[in-house]
């Protein structure tokens, strides 16, 4: 896109939403594709929902204002590299923006507005996102029915419309581009074609029939991505601060739990919204810190403890509270293994190899095609400038439902535009921990690829977990 002024969908297959490319375009631009310049980035972008948390978080104390953002940011370096600047990271700007501004006693359609906005530009990048704006919706058209005494239908009118037009915003605004680019066409296609095949896949890369989707859903939902011990200080700060404030942050918590399941393909980074807003449930806990006595004494009650001993009691949360961050938060692996001065083997050692290679041999007007996924050549490309050769960024695409005529169209435009392009090199990545979808109806074996390569192409490098190939001179 940058280089080349390609488009998405008409000239790069891909499934994402446009808001995600956009965001990453806006990335990689302010970054200059540097590698430092995006951890700068990623870095910037935690400081500010750090603040943005804080200013909302405020209401409760100072304490656990501070502590709601600082323990969603170690959360988050923890995980490390795999989980740094996914798409449910981007959205936590807007979900944290829409807290600023809806987190109060009554909204005006101005606020309502923003909201719509905000929850817009997250639902641009993953529509799912847009699950967050009913919890506000349904706070505010219960108090504007009360305040004003109208009916439910009007009050859900006067809180929905202005909502609605923010929402629509970004979403036209997204259509607009990809029509004026002769995208959109392509882009529906993808949605109406690819979309329902990707979404059987599950998050162990395996097709779930449908037969067994319920009951896999129901599995893994309940599991939280693993941040269940979250639950226990989270609902301690429910039931010490019993307000609407709280219970709209509870509420958001349940449908980002909820979110991982509308994919349902449960990846560590779909939990990243559901994580924030545990971590601000939990941080009330905090509170206790700065409450008067009589409204610790009060939150005391609620959770049935003996009313001798606040101290005791408070002595108690607090050690919960602890004991949970103690078993949460850790340094992420991959830090330790730096401060032990051990390599942190990823695919980026493989990307650095086939850079080097690329930078050498490289001709002006060469074009290079991938067949990899998440294994690196495509970071080795961009290193390199080296121009793509045909649409398909990556190749499992060609290995699910294979029998489908989708898939079946979706080669043979791959082996059409192969021919056309005849790409000067061709990258494939072989390592074992390629994420092949594996299942029912998926494949490892493309007889047309191989064919061609074997007819027009040479082996320059083999190594155990990437080939190299050439076109014959």
């Amino acid at each position: 896109m940058h280089s080349e002024g390609r488009i998405p969908y008409r000239d790069i297959f891909d499934f994402q939403m446009p808001g995600s490319y956009i965001a990453y375009y806006l990335l990689g631009s302010l970054s200059g594709f540097n590698a430092f310049h995006i951890r700068i980035l990623d870095i910037l972008l935690l400081a500010a929902l750090i603040f943005i948390t804080y200013r909302f978080m405020r209401r409760f104390g100072k304490t656990p204002a501070f502590a709601a953002g600082i323990l969603f940011g170690l959360k988050y370096l923890q995980v490390g590299p795999s989980i740094s600047l996914q798409r449910e990271y981007l959205l936590l700007i807007f979900l944290a923006l829409s807290l600023l501004v809806g987190m109060r006693d009554s909204l005006t359609p101005k606020h309502r507005l923003s909201l719509g906005i905000l929850f817009g530009l997250a639902a641009v990048i993953k529509p799912h996102a847009a699950l967050g704006l009913l919890p506000f919706l349904l706070f505010d058209i219960a108090d504007i029915s009360k305040r004003f005494n109208m009916s439910l239908l009007n009050a859900a009118m006067k809180s929905i419309l202005p909502a609605a037009i923010g929402f629509t915003i970004p979403t036209a605004i997204a259509i607009a581009w990809l029509a004026f680019n002769h995208a959109l066409t392509p882009f529906l296609n993808i949605a109406s074609n690819y979309w329902p095949l990707y979404s059987q896949i599950n998050g162990q890369m395996e097709i779930t029939p449908q037969a067994q989707r319920i009951s896999f859903l129901l599995n893994q939902v309940w599991r939280l991505g693993g941040s269940g011990l979250w639950l226990i200080p989270a609902i301690i700060g429910v039931y010490l601060h019993q307000n609407k404030q709280t219970y709209l942050l509870a509420s958001l918590a349940l449908c980002y739990a909820i979110y991982p399941a509308l994919s349902g393909q449960f990846f560590p980074y779909h939990y990243i919204p559901f994580i924030y807003f545990i971590i601000l449930l939990a941080a009330l806990c905090f509170s206790t810190i700065n409450l008067q006595p009589s409204t610790l004494r009060q939150g005391f009650d609620r959770l049935n403890l003996p009313a001798q001993g606040n101290a005791f009691n408070l002595s108690l949360l607090t050690l919960i509270l602890f004991t949970v961050i103690f078993f949460s938060v850790r340094p992420s692996a991959a830090f330790i293994r730096q401060i032990n001065r051990q390599p942190v083997v990823t695919s980026t050692d493989r990307a650095d190899e086939i850079a080097r290679f690329l930078e050498k041999n490289l001709e002006a007007g060469d074009t290079v095609q991938p067949l990899d996924w998440t294994g690196g050549t495509l970071l080795a490309m961009l290193e390199t400038r080296a121009r793509l050769a045909t649409p398909y960024i990556f190749d499992f695409y060609f290995y699910h439902h294979v029998s489908t005529p989708y898939i079946q169209s979706l080669r043979a435009d791959f082996m059409d535009e192969l021919q056309k392009s005849s790409p000067h090199f061709i990258l494939e990545v072989t390592a074992v921990d390629k994420p092949w979808i594996t299942g029912q109806d998926t494949s490892r074996e493309f007889p047309e690829l191989r064919a061609f390569l074997d007819a027009n192409y040479s082996v320059t490098i083999q190594k155990a977990d990437y080939v190299i190939y050439e076109r014959h001179k």
